[in-house]
């Protein structure tokens, strides 16, 4: 698929998701915790695969950028761990995404020091070496220049900040046909990386110490709980994926990566 096609169909996914789309999945990735005083649009729409802020370690003082920030759910988890003396800036391609994300920190009592700003990760609305962290959950996988989105990542670090993002990594070569569906592009699983591939593409945009960590498999079922997979890409999937590698089509792979300056 080309860029710009790959973009319309992800946006126009994303923009047609009924509200409560990712309540389901938020209940696998979160803490009761964490949920259990969250505002229940972050929550709603929790359309993520993983849970970053678990694993990146935040500080009082933090600067956190959050990719694709969506409903706002890891934004708002940031904000609470960063506390009133750091920062937390949410992107989303979607205006509307930015709207829920800034509705949901003023729910949760932190929107002094958490924004949402509207803009692509490919070109992000930040200037040079401004930010400690940099978070996203699901999104990368959705670029169409991977490259270009991590880059975007080590330019607005600052000399020693981190990385840690969660997403979908295949061990093979999907067939044609899933790498041309639409659905599987918005679910992360048609742009998804082998690990190695995306251990090469954090070193080969300056990142250094890279670590894969947290693996959790996914099959075919287990997307299919996801609103961004309809019935008929799931048919897809299991039609023309070996029934051997059915189950375990992804894997949910922790990066964490630092940047040297």
């Amino acid at each position: 698929m080309f860029q710009d096609e790959i973009r319309t169909v992800v946006r126009s996914t994303y923009g047609r998701l009924p509200s409560g789309a990712g309540r389901s999945m938020a209940a696998r990735l979160y803490s009761e915790d964490q949920l259990g005083d969250l505002p229940d649009e972050a929550v709603d729409w929790s359309l993520g695969v993983g849970n970053p802020v678990a694993h990146a370690a935040l500080g009082p003082g933090d600067h956190v950028v959050d990719l694709g920030c969506g409903g706002g759910i890891d934004s708002i988890l940031a904000a609470r761990a960063v506390g009133p003396t750091g920062r937390v800036t949410g992107v989303d391609t979607l205006a509307e995404m930015c709207e829920r994300t800034r509705k949901a920190a003023e729910a949760a009592g932190v929107a002094e020091w958490c924004e949402a700003a509207h803009g692509e990760m490919e070109d992000l609305p930040l200037p040079d070496d401004s930010v400690d962290v940099v978070i996203s959950n699901g999104v990368v996988n959705l670029s169409p220049r991977k490259s270009r989105a991590l880059a975007e990542a080590a330019r607005v670090l600052r000399p020693g900040g981190r990385l840690c993002i969660s997403d979908f990594v295949v061990s093979d070569n999907l067939p044609p046909e899933v790498l041309t569906s639409g659905a599987a592009w918005a679910g992360c699983i048609a742009g998804a990386l082998s690990e190695e591939v995306l251990a090469k593409k954090l070193a080969n945009s300056g990142f250094t110490n890279v670590e894969l960590g947290e693996r959790i498999p996914f099959s075919i079922d287990d997307v299919a709980v996801y609103p961004l997979f309809d019935d008929e890409v799931i048919r897809l999937m299991k039609r023309v994926v070996p029934e051997s590698e059915q189950r375990q089509i992804a894997t949910c792979v922790i990066a964490k990566a630092e940047h040297p300056g």
